[in-house]
């Protein structure tokens, strides 16, 4: 699964992502609640900003829900390639 950013500029393979978590909004700048993604190359992805912790938790659902949905795609190996050939799962981060 792709996760797009909120700004639209980054795009995230889910299966590199070892942890996705909600950054403490006191060491952002603006104060906001960010996204983050942290990859199997030890690197970090900001991917959304929002105002409020309950929205960061929404959207943090929104995605482990799709994630978890496009794992049920296919319980066959040839069965999943096809599927992954055809369409390949994306989350885009909502914008608020």
């Amino acid at each position: 699964m792709l996760i797009i950013s909120q700004d639209r500029d980054t795009a995230i393979n889910f299966e590199n992502v070892e942890i996705l978590g909600i950054g403490n909004p006191l060491e952002d700048d603006d104060g906001r609640f960010k996204i983050l993604a942290n990859t199997t190359s030890d690197s970090q992805y900001t991917l959304a900003r929002y105002d409020t912790e309950e929205r960061a938790k929404e959207v943090l659902k929104e995605i482990i829900n799709t994630f978890s949905a496009a794992a049920l795609n296919g319980t066959h190996d040839e069965i999943d390639l096809i599927l992954k050939a055809k369409t390949m799962a994306r989350y885009e981060m909502p914008k608020e």
